[in-house]
């Protein structure tokens, strides 16, 4: 609220400037139009009642359904339909600038005036935009609302309504224009929205005409007032995009200026001068598009993200600092010179990033940027660095289509060389040329090492993403636990699933982790990477899987045992920590509406919110700066209490959490496509809350020499390929896995030069008041569930102790022999026990409508939440405008009483 409040007080500070700069600078014949036009605009209701329904629309495009959905505290619903809103409210008010003073044969008189044309055209121009202005000004009420749902970011919020500003004042000089072609105000708004409409939807224009030639892929977007307006929505100020509306709006004044002055044109001329003056249009036309070229090959911008994410950090700056003059970079970019429209922005912006480290490297950095067509040389050239082409589906020409598109990046010095085969719209840019720039720049690579389990991370069919990751800055090698580990070979040892190895791979683990060197660890109850849906074969507390596979029926070969039977108890010990290899936590907490009933409770979204502020440790290198985290059927790490050693939690869940024990999440079973025995998951496990948050990850470390120095995952899913293929896709999940695995090894291995940089992304703004009156529900929802599941295991105890009761009766009753109590018995047994099953399959469907019933009844309480919120957020804007119109309309009526004659008043 303070700085939205900081932002209305600086544009109060600075309007009495504007109004002096005015005064000033402009004639007192265009002050005289200017003051006329706007005084005529709001003498009526109809000028507030345009506002107002401007207002409204804005409001019901701003907090639409998607707005609740993607629970971002930001524009981006607005953004999207701006254009097509102006298409309405531009012809609205320009309709009747020049049309009315035809109309009522004002406009003679107008132009009889000791003034020029260009004053009266100047002066109707101001006039609109200063309307619109007052109609986009009414509408930042929306951000009274949207602060009090969340805490966005105010620079793009500015930026934004820059945009919003210039994208107006750009179609307003051609809503002036039409309006200056008929004298029917009707017919201007009709031509107004004709007109502006070409702007706003020319990206949809196919490229190729007629068969005949095909333009560049990204011709009409970037003549497109959506194309202009997204870099604004971004927080930032591009040079090009403001170019682009001055431009637009110059073009159409200069043709307004051509029609206002054709009254001078004598009638033998009108021709001649018409042709003439076509020449001229087409001359500014071309030198303003030829300007607009120029500004697109630079990447001047303003950046006002809180964060300065668009701006090179002074990670990259020190990177670029301190390389070797002698060892210049050459860094070479192959890119398709016409991309899908998922990728322009992408382009875009490595093409200017790579001109900013040219400009500020100098003699360092050489930069070559590779336009590459499919089938080429420049492609050939491309695949002998390995970068292949990435299929990308698009949409072109209203169908469905796949193309090759290459975004690759090759850096090479005399040291070293790193290849970045593809980038995507998820990619941390920056983060991805300065880390490579600073690989090859140095002489020697760190090394980690990759520990050999039943995981197969590395050196199985195929290297899992992680390895092919940390290749592109460290040297990495396979490691075998069935020898001792070399303790000064590698900078960081990377074990996955550690629980799989043998008592002699176990033995020689611990020694290396005793040695005091970095190791991390990545371990889990559930691995969901290594097991089909539903089935669970490769689990810590199961057997290992028989040697040969189905042909192990054959072979009689019986499965090694694990060590510690997969508890890492020796781990542990070392650790002075403990952890559930058998069991599963859950959390209720999930940020993606969007997603529903669809992802279960025990993927644990992990961000820092109001009741646990610290579920990523702010505190650790590690996690800090980081904003959500997914994990997967993740186990719990606990300290000893008799610890000595440095325990701090990374990743922890919230207060509505809890454990899933081994045997409540399935069943035993035997897997024949290995032979061995697996478990099968139960998807209705019951779900109890407990009174503590549980840590899933955490970093242990001793202060003497010798002492173990570990971080511990409890969940491998955390670093499967999907967080490192998700980058590559133009997505709104962005979780930050990838930033924290890679984060881990950086703090472990000591080379902490990119922990900032990596976590330099917009921040995940949400609606943490909508979501605060969520929780509530959702925890109401928990309590009266586990009430049901109270009252369904109360009555299956009673009936449990019926039967006791009548079993002790049968044994009891002296008048049966022994064979008969004993058939009395089995009897009595079997028929208990059928009734209790009967018993149990019913309550167990009543339980699940029941529970169905209180879901049900939590979503439309959460849907009743966020109408609420909609409702403000429809109704509260337009207030202010209503209020004033309606203050004028009273006023005038009140002025036009007191005028009145009172011998005239109909009242005598």
């Amino acid at each position: 609220m303070r700085t939205l409040m900081t932002i209305l007080v600086l544009i109060a500070a600075l309007a009495p400037l504007a109004f002096a700069l005015y005064r000033t600078v402009v004639s007192p014949a265009v002050r005289a139009v200017f003051l006329r036009n706007v005084k005529s605009y709001f003498s009526g209701v109809l000028g507030y009642l345009f506002i107002v329904v401007f207002v409204v629309a804005a409001s019901l495009l701003a907090f639409n359904q998607q707005f609740f959905s993607n629970n971002l505290a930001s524009l981006d619903q607005l953004s999207a339909a701006f254009p097509i809103l102006l298409l309405f409210l531009v012809p609205a008010i320009t309709m009747a600038a020049w049309s009315d003073e035809r109309k009522l044969g004002t406009d003679e008189l107008l132009f009889t005036l000791p003034a020029r044309d260009l004053d009266i055209l100047i002066g109707k121009y101001l006039a609109v935009v200063a309307v619109y202005t007052i109609a986009l000004a009414f509408s930042i009420t929306n951000l009274y609302v949207l602060e009090k749902m969340g805490n966005p970011d105010w620079g793009p919020i500015a930026t934004t309504y820059l945009g919003y500003w210039l994208a107006g004042v750009a179609l307003l000089a051609a809503g002036l224009l039409t309006s200056a072609l008929t004298s029917s105000a009707t017919v201007a708004f009709v031509l107004g929205a004709v007109v502006c409409a070409i702007p706003v939807f020319i990206d949809r224009m196919p490229r190729t005409f007629f068969g005949l030639f095909d333009l560049p892929r990204d011709f009409f977007a970037q003549l497109s007032v959506g194309e202009q307006l997204r870099d604004f929505t971004l927080g930032m100020v591009p040079l090009t995009g403001v170019l682009y509306f001055v431009s637009f709006a110059s073009f159409m004044l200069y043709l307004n200026y051509v029609v206002i002055r054709k009254r001078h044109w004598a009638g033998s001329e009108q021709t001649q001068m018409g042709l003439q003056y076509a020449v001229r249009a087409l001359s500014v036309a071309a030198a303003l598009m030829g300007l607009n070229m120029l500004a697109q090959g630079g990447s001047a911008r303003a950046d006002l993200t809180n964060d300065d994410i668009y701006s090179l950090s002074p990670t990259t700056r020190k990177v670029i600092a301190d390389m070797d003059q002698n060892r210049p970079v050459t860094i070479q970019a192959f890119v398709s010179p016409e991309v899908p429209r998922e990728f322009v922005a992408l382009r875009k912006q490595l093409t200017g990033l790579l001109r900013q480290y040219d400009e500020i490297g100098g003699a360092k950095i050489d930069v070559r940027l590779v336009d590459v067509e499919p089938f080429s040389e420049r492609a050939d050239e491309a695949k002998a660095f390995g970068i292949e082409p990435r299929q990308v589906m698009t949409e072109r020409d209203g169908r469905q289509i796949r193309e090759d598109v290459f975004m690759g990046v090759v850096f090479t010095s005399s040291y070293d060389e790193v290849v970045i085969p593809s980038l995507g719209p998820g990619s941390l840019l920056e983060y991805e040329l300065t880390r490579s720039l600073g690989t090859v720049s140095k002489a020697e690579r760190l090394t980690i090492g990759v520990l050999q389990t039943d995981a197969n991370v590395i050196g199985g069919q195929s290297d899992w993403e992680i390895v092919r990751e940390l290749r592109l800055q460290y040297e990495v090698e396979s490691v075998s636990p069935a020898s001792p580990i070399d303790e000064k070979k590698y900078d960081v040892l990377l074990a996955v699933m550690p629980s799989s190895l043998t008592q002699e791979e176990m033995d020689n683990f611990i020694a290396y982790v005793e040695t005091g060197r970095p190791v991390l660890v990545f371990d889990d109850p559930y691995p969901m990477t290594l097991n089909s849906p539903g089935r669970i074969s490769n689990a810590p507390r199961l057997p290992k899987p028989s040697p040969g596979g189905m042909m192990a029926q054959f072979n009689r070969q019986p499965p090694v045992p694990k060590a510690d039977d997969g508890r890492l108890t020796s781990l542990m010990r070392l650790l002075q920590m403990t952890w559930t290899h058998d069991a599963i936590v859950w959390d209720d907490y999930n940020p993606h509406p969007e997603f529903g009933d669809l992802v279960p409770r025990e993927y644990l979204f992990v961000r820092n919110r109001p009741e646990n502020v610290a579920s990523l440790n702010p505190k650790s290198e590690i996690t800090s700066g980081l904003q959500e985290v997914l994990l997967a059927y993740a186990g719990e790490v606990r300290r000893r209490g008799n610890s000595e050693l440095d325990y701090t939690p990374l990743i922890v869940t919230g207060p509505l959490s809890g454990i899933i024990p081994w045997e409540e999440f399935g069943e035993q079973s035997f897997n024949p496509m290995t032979f061995s025995p697996d478990f099968i998951v139960n998807r209705s496990p019951t779900y109890a809350v407990d009174t503590a948050v549980h840590a899933v990850a955490a970093h242990v470390k001793g202060d003497k020499k010798g002492e173990p120095n570990v971080v511990f995952v409890a969940d491998i899913d955390i670093i499967t390929d999907w967080f490192f293929q998700q980058r590559l896709q133009n997505t709104t999940l962005a979780f930050d896995n990838v930033t924290f695995v890679l984060n881990a090894v950086d703090a472990l291995a000591g080379d902490e030069a990119y922990l900032e940089l990596r976590k330099r992304r917009a921040k995940q703004r949400t609606l943490e008041e909508v979501e605060k009156q969520t929780a509530v529900f959702l925890a109401q929802l928990r309590e009266r569930e586990e009430k049901v599941d109270e009252t369904l295991e109360k009555e299956l105890e009673q009936r449990r102790k019926g039967f006791e009761e009548a079993r002790k009766e049968i044994e009891q009753d002296t008048s049966l022999s022994g064979r008969a109590r004993q058939e009395r018995l089995e009897m009595a047994l079997q028929n208990e026990q059928l009734r209790l099953e009967v018993f149990r399959q019913e309550q167990e469907k009543e339980l699940e409508r029941e529970k169905k019933k209180l879901k049900d009844q939590t979503q439309r309480q959460v849907r009743e939440t966020e109408h609420r919120w909609w409702w403000r957020g429809v109704i509260l804007p337009p207030l202010p405008a209503i209020i004033l119109g309606l203050s004028v309309l009273l006023t005038r009526i009140l002025r036009e009483r007191r005028e009145i004659d009172p011998d005239r008043s109909i009242s005598r």
